[in-house]
């Protein structure tokens, strides 16, 4: 009797495990199936906010890290930088406050600087400084050497106070109060200047693409100016170191808004002429359009476009490509300088 319990219930036993066990892996077999989307979802997702995480972490250490000090107003460091604006022979770009003068720049060079009191500037020689000066309020932009390989200058700007005006023979100069304060500041982009058209003789500009950077002439141009054709595309507004204003003629073509959308970038081939050496230079300049509008008087379409890159032929001859990093291209800086200069020559500054 015993016996025979014994080989039923081993019986019931065994039968009864092999169906558990069985049941079990045919359901987690099913349970990793059922599973298999939800989880390909979730480890997306972990992908995705991983990305979103590095580029924010990328964003912040870019835009929100600490900021450099851009001004300075300890006294000696102050001195010790006008000081050495001196021997390097720095050109003093100077402004008058006040309505009306806000395009009336003309240069200086500082001869000597009397510590805590004045730095004195040399006028160029068709500005006559008079006693009306004293008193005026003047913006002053200059630069230095940084002592770095890169980059080379240091700019810095200060608003002070004519103090004094003097002659010495046929040399004039003018006093401006030490200022309170130095501003770090960017290249002299803000100088800009309206060309008459035979002094940007020629522009081309195409879309920027990886084939015309080393063959500039074998895509044809997308806009086009010549001096002396009618029938322009374009025409340079104004000028600077850092950029242009174009006025597109032909804005209605969509082939041409499709490449002048805000973010763009262009290919520019810029000929400049200098007068003084009878000669035009040519600039290739990659460019990024900045702000496109119309003109309400003119119904014209106005890009501003910001200089990203120019091509430099180093003494090795072999020509390539400098980012800029917003500094502005220093050769279209000086030829902008010299034009203002010939026109406060032409017409003086009283």
């Amino acid at each position: 009797m015993i016996l025979a319990m014994s080989l039923r219930t081993d019986s019931l036993i065994h039968p009864v495990c092999t169906s558990q066990a069985g049941y079990f892996f045919r359901n987690w077999e099913y349970n990793l199936d059922a599973a298999q989307g939800p989880l390909l979802f979730t480890l997306g997702l972990i992908v995705i906010f991983s990305i979103i995480y590095v580029a924010y972490l990328l964003y912040l250490k870019k835009f929100t890290r600490k900021p450099e000090i851009t001004v300075l107003r300890d006294r000696d460091k102050i001195s010790a930088i006008l000081e050495q604006s001196i021997p390097e022979r720095s050109t003093y770009e100077v402004q008058f406050a006040g309505e009306g003068m806000q395009r009336a720049h003309f240069t200086c060079s500082p001869v000597q600087f009397a510590q805590g009191k004045a730095i004195i500037l040399e006028m160029p020689g068709f500005i006559h400084p008079r006693n009306e000066w004293i008193g005026r309020v003047v913006f002053c932009f200059f630069r230095v050497s940084s002592g770095l390989k890169e980059p080379k200058w240091a700019f810095y700007k200060f608003q002070s106070t004519v103090t004094g005006v003097r002659k010495a023979g046929h040399l004039e100069f003018i006093a401006v109060l030490t200022p309170q304060e130095l501003e770090r500041s960017q290249r002299r982009q803000h100088l800009r200047l309206d060309p008459p058209s035979e002094d940007i003789p020629a522009v081309s500009i195409r879309p920027e693409t990886l084939g015309n950077l080393g063959h500039q002439g074998d895509q044809p141009p997308l806009l086009t100016f010549m001096h002396g054709r009618p029938d322009n595309s374009l025409r340079v507004v104004n000028i600077s170191g850092g950029g242009l204003l174009l006025e597109i003629r032909q804005a209605n073509n969509q082939h041409f808004t499709e490449h002048l959308a805000k973010g763009k970038r262009l290919f520019i081939n810029l000929a400049l002429r200098d007068e003084s050496k009878n000669t035009i230079k040519e600039h290739f300049v990659i460019a990024r359009v900045r702000n496109a509008f119309t003109d309400p008087k003119t119904g014209h379409l106005l890009i501003g476009i910001s200089f990203a890159a120019h091509q430099i032929t180093p003494p090795s001859g072999e020509k390539k490509w400098v980012t800029l990093s917003e500094q502005g291209v220093e050769a279209i800086e000086d030829w902008v300088f010299k034009k203002h200069l010939q026109m406060y020559r032409e017409r003086g500054i009283v």
